[in-house]
């Protein structure tokens, strides 16, 4: 957790105030920007000629940190009279503790930190405030620790910033969202570990993700509202998925399972266990409305939660690309298990890459065999072939594979599996500048042919298409502005996380309905008959 990470990105006006270069290094405010375009952020030395109330107000160290009791209580009543309803106050306290610090007094050296306030006695001006406390957290950092300073230290000396958040109105009730990950490289950072900090900004809301049970429980003395979200985690019999529901059901959770994929890959183990993961969960979120019709044939309570960029990339300076006359058009395919969907265009993409010699480039991610079926000199394999055969590479090197190229081939099969896939890959090279050329598989639901993509039906117009934006600089980039538009104004995860918390808060409030009508539902499971869904293959 950083610090922008603290405000909650649902704020459209925030106010940073810090006595110390506010225009320097000290402000998130670009951080903060990049979660939330759209926010009116601020960045003050005190109030003094502030206009406006404010979604959230953080005040760094060097604004309170020196402060004596009294005056304390001033500045934190006259912050708190600037919230807006339901607005959160954010105090970041430099850590005297840290280690670095430490070490920098203990050498004789000028401390890094100047603050003399503890957080004891932040606690008790909040008080005096009569503000309500809300959270209490540490900033840390990896430091080597001398055994001679940590044996002096009662705090923890890696925690660099205490951060202390509260309301001038009464909090919400504290909720917990708790996660049990079954996939944990490709789907568990977009769809639970990035939305759970999102989710963890807002107030009285806590997230905690494990990758192996046994799952700890906790009771409502500690959070008066639970979640559970069961992420792919199979059952091994009917058995075994009805005690391990059954748990949370007595706990007073709301429990809910996570699918963001046509499930045939575990065909055999969803229906071994009498698809008691669907049917036996209060309520399944996923991530495209194909894939919930797909999922209310076992549970009506199904919530589709379309993929979203955590934060906006910088955008594209085409202008400066521009300048450097021999740059060739880098064309990019990365993609996980869709080597046929590629192999499919290699015949086409062998004959451009004859036409346009040199004038093209490519940059691939996928298994080895779908860079070697490229016939082309000008070529790059991005990735390590002994990581799961070459398909997966760390983000920001994906990332800048798309960022340092122009067009990205997204195509896909229409085959069942292919139509339960969502428009991630659109967003994210929308995002870095990329102009994509796609199937009407799944992007026809978001891509404006000609505006913010191009979409082709046929070879033909595949080549065609591609042609055009090899050859025209222009519409290129000017498609590519657009596309990156819309993602800024469209698909950011604090535009749309909110929808989650509410919907949470829904399922919750009408806990013991969902509590019968699941317990109907398992009731049923003997007396059904097998579930007839079509297998996947070409529609």
């Amino acid at each position: 957790m950083t610090l922008e990470t603290c405000i909650p990105s649902r704020a459209q006006k925030v106010l940073e105030l810090t006595s110390e270069a506010p225009e320097g290094t000290l402000s998130i405010k670009d951080s903060f920007l990049a979660i939330q375009p759209g926010c009116d952020y601020r960045v003050a030395p005190d109030l003094t000629g502030v206009a406006g109330d404010f979604d959230a107000i953080l005040a760094r160290s060097p604004l309170i940190g020196t402060l004596e009791s009294q005056k304390l209580v001033e500045v934190i009543s006259k912050l708190g009279e600037r919230l807006k309803p339901g607005g959160l106050l954010i105090f970041a306290l430099d850590n005297i503790g840290y280690a670095e610090n430490l070490a920098a007094i203990l050498a004789g050296e000028p401390p890094l930190f100047r603050t003399l306030l503890t957080v004891r006695e932040l606690e008790q001006a909040l008080a005096a405030a009569r503000l309500h406390p809300v959270r209490r957290m540490g900033l840390s950092r990896q430091v080597r620790i001398d055994r001679g300073l940590a044996g002096l230290v009662k705090t923890d000396p890696s925690v660099f910033s205490h951060v202390l958040t509260a309301m001038r109105d009464v909090p919400p009730p504290t909720m917990l969202v708790q996660s049990l990950l079954g996939e944990k490289k490709v789907c568990a950072p977009l769809r639970i570990q990035i939305p759970n900090v999102f989710l963890a900004a807002e107030p009285n809301v806590a997230t905690l993700t494990q990758d192996a049970q046994p799952v700890r429980f906790f009771e409502e003395t500690q959070f008066k509202h639970r979640v559970f979200i069961n992420q792919r985690v199979i059952a091994s019999s009917l058995d075994e998925g009805l005690e391990f529901i059954r748990q949370f059901q007595q706990k007073g959770y709301l429990y809910l399972h996570e699918m963001d994929d046509y499930p045939f890959l575990r065909w055999k183990r969803y229906e071994g266990s009498g698809w008691i993961n669907f049917i036996g969960a209060h309520a399944i979120q996923t991530s495209t409305p194909y894939l919930a019709d797909f999922f209310r044939q076992f549970n009506p309570y199904v919530r589709a939660f379309p993929n979203q960029l955590p934060t906006l990339p910088p955008p594209r300076d085409f202008a400066e690309e521009a300048q450097d006359p021999k740059r060739p058009v880098t064309l990019f395919f990365g993609a996980l298990n869709r080597d046929e969907d590629f192999l499919e265009l290699t015949p086409a993409l062998n004959a451009l890459a004859g036409k346009y010699g040199d004038r093209i480039f490519f940059k691939i991610i996928a298994r080895r065999p779908v860079f070697d079926a490229l016939a082309s000199g000008n070529k790059t394999y991005v990735g390590d072939i002994n990581r799961y055969e070459g398909q997966l590479v760390p983000y920001k090197e994906y990332q800048q594979a798309i960022r340092s190229s122009d067009i990205a081939l997204l195509p896909l099969k229409d085959t069942l599996l292919n139509r339960g896939k969502s428009d991630l890959k659109f967003i994210e090279c929308a995002g870095n500048g990329a102009v994509v050329l796609a199937s009407p598989v799944v992007y026809a639901d978001v891509i404006k042919d000609g505006e913010t993509g191009f979409l082709y039906h046929s070879e033909k117009e595949f080549v065609d298409k591609l042609e055009l934006l090899i050859e025209n600089d222009e519409k290129r980039r000017a498609v590519a502005e657009a596309a990156y538009q819309y993602v800024k104004h469209n698909r950011l995860m604090s535009q749309h996380f909110a929808e989650r918390l509410d919907w949470y808060r829904e399922c919750l409030a009408k806990l013991p309905d969902l509590n019968t009508e699941a317990q109907e539902r398992i009731a049923e499971i003997p007396l059904k008959k097998r579930i007839v869904i079509t297998e996947p293959g070409t529609l």
